[in-house]
């Protein structure tokens, strides 16, 4: 087969993709710290609701730890690392560690509905910026995780009245 008809090896990452990668690595820490906020509040809350709230923290911290390994998968897929251990992960984040002890179910379901629709612009922020790299899986990734944590703070919010 001639060889101007073979199939041609990716470039290697651009400084556009590099800045995909590093911005995608801090969203990654992110959903890592509200991964273990959600699963906190899910054995630690206690209050009214607490069976509704019980539940729904476990479907949504079953699809966070999902998602991570998604997002990972994407920054290796850009010839990046993903942070290793909590350590990376805490440095990279923006979101803070959750808080030490009981947390009523209100307050769980405030906490965790903030901190849902900041990643849910977090993530549009990113959805942006792969978008100007050229980077479309990039930015269908990030616009289903749009969807995903407006709908869980959503749900969290019903759980205020």
């Amino acid at each position: 087969m001639p060889s101007d008809t073979k199939t041609k090896k990716r470039p290697a990452t651009n400084k556009a993709e590099a800045g995909v990668a590093a911005s995608l690595n801090g969203f990654l820490a992110d959903t890592y710290v509200l991964l273990g906020k959600t699963q906190a509040c899910h054995w630690n809350a206690t209050g009214p609701n607490f069976f509704g709230l019980h539940k729904l923290t476990e479907a949504q911290y079953g699809e966070l730890f999902a998602s991570i390994d998604e997002l990972a998968e994407r920054v290796r897929a850009l010839d990046a690392l993903a942070p290793g251990g909590l350590g990376a992960m805490l440095h990279l984040a923006r979101l803070h560690d959750g808080q030490e002890g009981p947390v009523t179910t209100t307050e769980a379901a405030r906490l965790l509905a903030e901190d849902n629709a900041t990643l849910a612009a977090r993530a549009s922020e990113l959805a942006e910026e792969a978008d100007e790299a050229d980077d479309l899986a990039t930015h269908d990734m990030l616009v289903k995780r749009i969807e995903v944590h407006e709908k869980a703070a959503w749900l969290l919010r019903s759980h205020l009245g």
